[in-house]
């Protein structure tokens, strides 16, 4: 990360049915030219090639500097992905709040961008809002809300 930008959340993401290569290129249709990155549960960094576990995060990430924009997609059970479109901001702030507003939604457009491609390429009813979205089992429900709560601390 920047060391002049701070990460800005948008939405609280969506929850999407799909494979990793669809999700790549619905990370295309978002970002210009990006990185590839993936993250274990507890942030570290591992190989490109590694198998992508529950909890871990394949991070998109425009190679534009500074502050880049992320496509942040962290896998929350089977082939189930929790999505989310943030980027990073200045440390210094934004000059204005309308600049800070426009950064908003920028961002809340990099997700709904995704999310019609993801309806798309995958089918609405494998698109879900996080707050509608229900796991099949209870005991889903739990590490599922986990994730996505230990997701959002660690990318906001």
């Amino acid at each position: 990360m920047d060391e002049h930008c701070d990460t800005m959340e948008t939405e609280e993401g969506i929850i999407v049915d799909t494979s990793l290569d669809i999700l790549r290129k619905a990370a295309k249709k978002v970002l210009f030219e990006f990185n590839e990155k993936i993250y274990d549960m507890d942030g570290e960094l591992r190989p490109a090639d590694s198998e992508i576990r529950t909890g871990d995060t394949v991070l998109f990430e425009e190679k534009i500097q500074p502050c880049p924009a992320r496509i942040i997609a962290i896998k929350i059970i089977r082939n189930f992905w929790y999505l989310n479109a943030t980027s990073e901001t200045p440390k210094s702030g934004y000059p204005s709040g309308r600049d800070a507003m426009k950064a908003a939604e920028m961002d809340e457009q990099n997700l709904r961008i995704l999310e019609r491609f993801l309806i798309s390429a995958a089918g609405a009813d494998h698109v879900k809002e996080v707050r509608k979205w229900k796991p099949d089992l209870k005991g889903e429900a739990v590490d599922v809300l986990g994730l996505i709560g230990s997701a959002t601390k660690k990318w906001s």
